[in-house]
């Protein structure tokens, strides 16, 4: 007796076409969903690389300062990223990687290679660069007051104990939890605009300068091979940057609540935190 040929399993259909093209435009849609969810948390992700970033380079001050009677180290150069041989290695030598001193908010734009590059940068002058700001002796863009409303050196740190600042004759107490240290600095060329800043923070939730609308934070060039770019950039505009404070805390802070803190004197380069 011949045996009948196997029947297809009851329900049982092809996947077609139209199936595939449902089965793509599912999947299309739910990306357009997913990915703004992954990018605001790429972001914050960097955010918080960036804030351990500076924790580690605010204790290795603080272990110096432990060491020396609070007294912290000079860094003689003429902006607050610059650093001779001997400060990157006495950071480096209490531990801190080297890699550790540069925003990841910038991987974007720089390799680990451009950041060597710039490490060394001046190396046969015995000078290199951080990714960070520091706010301690010797950086020549602070030591004076370029514009006479700018009083740069009142944001020096020369001690890790509390001080006094001299704003225009009056004295004002420090308190070491507000006085930053070390910074995610925002870099803007002004194109010669003075930043119109009285010397004293903007109020708390503030709005953004109309000044600085038109400041370029996107590319700024200080000499050094390649420009530099704000760590966390929302567009052309950086919304703000991590600042290590005195005290040893990390905090964010909103660009509407910076000032700037560092300048070139003719108006065209400022560093705000």
């Amino acid at each position: 007796m011949s045996e009948k040929p196997d029947r297809p399993y009851a329900g049982k259909r092809a996947f077609t076409r139209m199936d595939l093209l449902a089965l793509l435009a599912s999947l299309t849609l739910l990306l357009f969903i997913v990915l703004p969810a992954l990018g605001r948390v790429t972001g914050k992700t960097i955010i918080a690389q960036c804030a351990a970033n500076l924790e580690q380079y605010d204790m290795a001050l603080q272990v110096y300062g432990a060491e020396n009677q609070d007294y912290l180290p000079n860094i003689s150069g003429d902006w607050p990223c610059d650093a001779p041989a001997y400060y990157l290695a006495l950071i480096t030598n209490t531990g801190v990687k080297w890699t550790s001193l540069f925003c990841p908010g910038n991987s974007m734009r720089f390799t680990e290679q451009d950041n060597w590059n710039v490490w060394t940068n001046w190396e046969m002058l015995g000078y290199g660069q951080l990714g960070y700001a520091s706010a301690i002796p010797g950086i020549t863009s602070m030591g004076f007051a370029p514009v006479g409303t700018y009083l740069f050196a009142t944001n020096i740190n020369g001690t890790l104990t509390m001080q006094r600042v001299n704003i225009s004759g009056t004295y004002y107490p420090v308190i070491p939890a507000s006085r930053a240290l070390v910074a995610d600095a925002t870099v803007a060329s002004t194109s010669g605009t003075i930043p119109p800043f009285p010397p004293a923070p903007p109020p708390a939730g503030a709005a953004l300068n109309s000044a600085m609308l038109t400041y370029d934070w996107v590319g700024t060039n200080e000499g050094y091979s390649g420009s530099h770019l704000s760590g966390h950039m929302n567009g052309s505009i950086p919304p703000g940057g991590n600042v290590g404070m005195l005290d040893g805390h990390v905090e964010w802070r909103n660009l509407t609540n910076m000032l700037p803190r560092a300048g070139n004197g003719g108006g065209a380069l400022y560093y705000f935190w």
